[in-house]
């Protein structure tokens, strides 16, 4: 354990990890004390306890559930806290033994009584538990109950595991000043805390008789998804973090909202839909499989998927829809030509250059299932113009994250990460940094989390260096930027929360609030918070970028210079025809690494010695005139294609329609209808076993219908 609390503590912040051990010491000090009987000691440490476990609950609930990993969890350390008490009573134990039995009586009645709360909470839950969430569909006819209140229901388990708190001051009093009255009041305080609790909630539980039943949640969601009568899906499930992985679905949904024909997004993970962005398309969020094919979707023929995720074969069983993998990046990576893709109908890519990276498969995909269409997204992306004199030059660094396999060379953050951040702070002429690590950096390796958190205090030291040469009205700027930025995001929350209306977790008591739409669109108030975040930071101070917001197209923008590794990220800015220089940690052959990587060929390449920096940094003084600036132009093209993006993936989405629709016209149905096989007489000879038991599973199928399922059977 401690060897772990030592390696955590390499990869956390640092005020934090001290908040842990004086946690872990506090423990030890209770037991010490007790077994000395020092009772201020015991004291000393018993707050100590206290404070530093609701420090960490409320700030750091990671270091929580690290502790709990580590059979450390908020139990164990109320029941070693408990026998600490037990411990230091124990010389009472030989003289007033009542003191130390109402005190041991008052332990057990506490921990019978979280029992059955904890019971009744569980049943709360499950019971109220919907199989599905939504965006922007009103299932306000569900008519769900009333939440539990929170006071009583809400983060319940820690609440009642600080229940002993009464019973262990009453206990301590009673050990200072020898009345056993001080246990007594202390052991009722705890049991009435847990009582009043239970009565608050039997409202709740009875209430719990009008949550709508599986098949009536299914009936009215089945038939606001045909009111809106979807065509084309957008279906997505994670391989990684749903927090982390967010993003992949995010950069699709404005070019969504923009399709000539109607969408629907189908997520697999409700943490997903926590961080989705926000859309003004229906959302649909269904944990299991057997839900989703309670699905209906008789219109749709095109099903899109972002990434390639093991659940996605439970939306591939749709024969009537044409499955496309449209990815979520176009890079040199393997990721971008990856043999799985051929369990698609068609695979598009954003130019020539994706559909060469598929040819390298050798025949696994068709040339015909490969469509180039563009990057629909890059629309925000601003072509490069002439830099002003005045304006200091700004370079993003945006390495990619470690990958999923053991290999150094993916990520330039480990290898070449602090080098490159100390040499651009070095140069004779100052420049801005924008650090943008990727969503999933330090997913797989901690010395990837150790060297980003190294060059985040990098960036605010030399910050702090430049605030102390800027003016008082420079630092009145950025506080008032600040706080106008806090008042654009409440708007965009508020915004996002208005299409949850309708949904479980929005009650009646709020619809009335919410069912009016909000006069601000979420294109201005985004717009407004990216020009207030820039002009509040100035033209100098190094940004950490982390977050949805600021966007990477808007750093792009904001970039005279692009570093990165191997990525979708060095396509996109391609778009941008700037200078931009791709990472080549292996130290290999330049000319062959860029025939290897051929999104690099235009690029400056810096090996690990990073020697090749300065002559990068002259290109970003350069404002795109550089001598590599018409090889970018002919790379664009080979990439990203020509003509408008989105009018080339809204005519793909428009022929692959057409050819699901004429294949499966409305009212067609893909699952064939079968005889019962035992009614049938078959000739000998003319049917094999294996043919059989797939005619008989069939008929049971559909016999069984779409509301029950063949495993009870098998």
């Amino acid at each position: 354990m401690i060897a772990a609390l030592i390696r955590h503590a390499e990869i956390s912040k640092g005020k934090n990890v001290l908040v842990l051990f004086l946690l872990m010491a506090s423990y030890l000090g209770m037991l010490v004390a007790g077994v000395f009987d020092v009772f201020w000691a015991f004291a000393g440490s018993l707050v100590l306890s206290y404070a530093t476990d609701l420090y960490l609950h409320r700030t750091e609930p990671d270091l929580i559930r690290f502790l709990g990993k580590l059979k450390w969890g908020l139990s164990i350390r109320v029941l070693t806290r408990e026998l600490a008490v037990l411990v230091l009573m124990r010389d009472i134990a030989g003289g007033d033994r009542d003191m130390f039995t109402v005190v041991f009586l008052g332990f057990v009645a506490v921990h019978a009584l979280r029992l059955l709360y904890t019971f009744l909470c569980m049943f709360i839950k499950r019971r109220r538990a919907l199989p599905v969430r939504v965006r922007n569909l009103d299932l306000s006819s569900l008519r769900m109950p009333e939440p539990p209140p929170p006071i009583a229901f809400r983060a319940h388990e820690r609440k009642l595991l600080y229940l002993d708190t009464s019973i262990i001051v009453g206990a301590l009093a009673s050990d200072y000043t020898g009345l056993v009255g001080f246990s007594v009041l202390g052991g009722a305080v705890a049991i009435t805390l847990a009582l009043l609790g239970m009565v608050i909630l039997l409202p709740t539980i009875n209430q719990c008789r009008r949550v709508p039943s599986h098949e009536r949640t299914f009936r009215i969601l089945n038939k606001q998804v045909a009111e809106y009568r979807p065509e084309v899906v957008l279906y997505f499930s994670y391989a990684a973090g749903a927090r982390d992985s967010a993003y992949q679905v995010n950069m699709w949904l404005d070019t969504l909202s923009r399709l000539g024909r109607r969408p629907l997004i189908v997520l697999r993970e409700v943490t997903t839909l926590r961080f989705l962005a926000y859309t003004p398309l229906p959302v649909v969020c269904l944990p299991k499989a057997d839900d989703l094919s309670l699905l209906d979707l008789p219109e749709v023929r095109v099903i899109l998927y972002p990434a390639n995720a093991g659940k996605n074969v439970h939306m591939l069983r749709v024969a009537e829809a044409k499955h496309v993998f449209i990815g979520h990046g176009d890079s040199d990576k393997l990721a971008s030509s990856n043999r799985v893709s051929k369990v698609f109908d068609e695979i598009w890519t954003a130019g020539k250059g994706g559909e060469d990276r598929y040819q390298r498969l050798r025949g696994t995909i068709p040339g015909s299932a490969i469509v180039p269409v563009g990057r629909p997204q890059l629309s925000a992306v601003e072509s490069v113009t002439v830099r002003p004199p005045e304006r200091m030059p700004t370079v993003l660094y945006a390495p990619t994250w470690e990958g999923w396999t053991a290999d150094p060379y993916h990520t330039s953050l480990i290898l070449m990460g602090e080098k490159i951040m100390r040499m651009l702070l070095n140069q004779s002429e100052p420049v801005r940094i924008l650090y943008k690590p990727h969503p999933l950096t330090g997913k797989r390796s901690a010395e990837a989390t150790r060297v980003h958190r190294r060059i985040v205090a990098m960036l605010e030291a030399d910050n702090a260096k430049r605030d102390r040469q800027d003016s008082r009205g420079a630092r009145s700027a950025l506080a008032q930027g600040d706080k106008r930025l806090a008042d654009l995001e409440s708007r965009m929350g508020r915004l996002k929360a208005w299409t949850v209306v309708g949904v479980y977790g929005v009650w009646d008591k709020d619809r009335a609030a919410l069912a009016r739409p909000p006069k601000e669109s979420w294109e201005d108030l985004q717009a407004q918070w990216h020009e207030t975040f820039w002009e509040s930071r100035g033209g100098e101070r190094h940004q950490v970028v982390t977050g949805q917001l600021p966007s990477l197209y808007s750093c792009f923008n904001e970039a005279d210079l692009l570093i990165s590794d191997i990525s979708s990220v060095v396509s996109d800015f391609v778009a941008s025809e700037k200078p931009y220089a791709v990472s080549n940690p292996s130290d290999m052959d330049p000319e062959l690494f860029k025939q290897l990587n051929p999104a690099a060929s235009a690029a400056y390449i810096l090996g690990p010695s990073c020697e090749e920096l300065p002559l990068c940094v002259d290109a970003a003084r350069s404002g795109g005139r550089d001598r590599l600036a018409q090889h970018r132009e002919i790379l664009k093209r080979y990439l990203l294609g020509d003509g408008d993006s989105m009018v080339r993936f809204n005519d793909a989405v428009n022929a692959l329609f057409a050819k699901g629709m004429e294949e499966f016209p409305p009212g067609d149905t893909a699952e064939p209808i079968l005889a019962n096989p035992f009614t049938q007489a078959a000739a000998p000879g003319q049917e094999t076993d294996a043919t059989m038991q797939i005619r008989h599973l069939g008929w049971m199928r559909q016999q069984l219908g779409p509301q029950q399922s063949m495993n009870q059977y098998f």
